[in-house]
Parts: structure tokens; sequence; C-alpha cells
């Protein structure tokens, strides 16, 4: 199992508490190469946190849960 980095996960999902987006988009805010970005990706979708529909990466119920309690607790820290 590919190890992965909570910072690259928590910008994903931070990304995504402002709305939806697309791959693209997304990938560039990773500041990963495209491959490891895929895996990152598949990773919080086999978690059922993102889905990707209609051409853009959502976050799911569980997934803005998650994003809202990681906001939170960033906020709190910094």
């Amino acid at each position: 199992m590919a190890k992965f980095d909570i910072d690259v996960m928590a910008r994903i999902l931070l990304a995504l508490l402002q709305g939806p987006m697309g791959r693209t988009a997304l990938f560039m805010r990773t500041k990963l190469n495209y491959p490891r970005f895929m895996q990152y990706l598949e990773y919080l979708k086999e978690r059922g946190l993102v889905v990707e529909r209609d051409g853009a990466v959502r976050l799911t119920e569980r997934g803005l849960e998650v994003a809202k309690a990681l906001d939170k607790a960033l906020s709190e820290l910094l």
C-alpha cells in the first residue's frame, strides 16, 4: 500500500470545501505529478470522501463533514 501525506489530502479536501472543481484545477493545487495526484484522488474516493460527477470533483456528505472538521481544527491551531 502506498503511503499518503495528510498535508496533500488536507489541501484537496479544503480546496473542495470552497466548491466543486475540475480535476485539472484541483491537480494544480496539490503540487504533485499527475499520476501521484490520481492515486490521492482514488484513495479519497475509496474512502467515500469525494466523487467525480458532471466533470467536477465534489465532496460527499461524509467528505464535507471531514473537511469542515479539518478546517475548524486547523483554524484553532493556527
